[in-house]
């Protein structure tokens, strides 16, 4: 049997689908639901209050305390998990499995512009650029991941940073000698971030992931996280002072393109043109963000070290 623990900071239509969607799969399981400083409806289930606000990290680790089954699965109040999901985890997982496995995103549920983009490039970098139905990532896509309460004890459990929990427990998992294992035969669907919330939230973990990397805290993934990204981003800013000039501005978009190659096509492929050029003009104020908020980081990081 398996327990299913879901965090929920806030009751709504988005969390009320979700949860229903999975309980309804549920047959025998056990549903944990943490209630981190909110109120929930009735529900068939454990529901576990908070003492105080703990954030997704910290209830997760509480929900796990509570859970009465050895294998766990940690769904976060966002995601829609497909027909058959729990039937899946049933057949495939073991609770003396000695890898976490996680799932990667699709598309995303709601027909929002930005949220559309921010599904297309988490289906991008948690499915597509994956090509086996297993592979072993860096990354922990910790919105939907099966972890044994054994692998959690011995990789320490979640770590609640606000903005670099996955990445600080990737980091300890790796540090354990556990594997993590995308399970790419599956996709689950996010209700992503929408409007500015998109471009406010990744300045602020491009500042962090900055500071984290010049004090070498987390690893680039060659998948995940490469490289030339980091360079695309702030390449992106160059844009600007090139709108002055027809020229430059062609030779901009050529070597934008050609950084971006693979991302855009990936677009181009999976969307109407419309669509395509919506996200490729998203696309470039999300570099911008990143580059700023990377800029923002290194300069931080160079304060802090001065005063030191």
């Amino acid at each position: 049997m398996i327990s299913f623990i879901v965090p929920i900071h806030e009751w709504n239509d988005v969390t009320s689908r979700c949860v229903m969607n999975l309980k309804s799969q549920l047959s025998g399981n056990e549903l944990v639901i943490v209630a981190d400083q909110c109120t929930v409806p009735a529900i068939n289930c454990t529901v576990v209050q908070t003492p105080k606000r703990l954030h997704a990290a910290g209830s997760r680790n509480l929900g796990a305390k509570y859970a009465i089954n050895d294998i766990m699965v940690f769904v976060d109040s966002d995601i829609l998990v497909p027909a058959g999901f729990v039937q899946h985890c049933e057949d495939t997982y073991k609770a003396d499995q000695t890898e976490i496995f996680c799932f990667p995103s699709g598309r995303e549920v709601t027909e929002s512009v930005t949220a559309g983009f921010k599904g297309m490039l988490e289906m991008y970098s948690t499915h597509y650029v994956y090509d086996t139905p297993r592979d072993v990532s860096s990354q922990l896509q910790g919105y939907c991941c099966v972890i044994t309460k054994d692998l959690l004890l011995k990789t320490g459990g979640w770590v609640e940073t606000r903005t670099m929990e996955l990445e600080s427990y990737a980091t300890k998992i790796k540090e354990s000698g556990v594997k993590i294992i995308l399970e790419n035969t599956i996709q689950v669907q996010h209700h992503n971030h929408k409007g500015l919330a998109l471009f406010t939230t990744v300045f602020d973990r491009a500042s962090v992931w900055t500071q984290f990397k010049l004090l070498d805290k987390v690893t680039w993934d060659g998948k995940h996280k490469d490289k030339k990204n980091a360079i695309g981003s702030l390449f992106s800013l160059l844009l600007w002072p090139c709108l002055a000039e027809p020229m430059l501005l062609l030779a901009w978009l050529v070597a934008h393109k050609i950084l971006h190659a693979k991302w855009l096509w990936f677009l181009f492929t999976h969307n109407n043109f419309f669509r395509y050029l919506s996200y490729a003009g998203i696309h470039v104020l999300y570099l911008n963000c990143i580059g700023l908020g990377a800029i923002s980081g290194w300069l931080t990081a160079k304060f802090k070290s001065s005063k030191i």
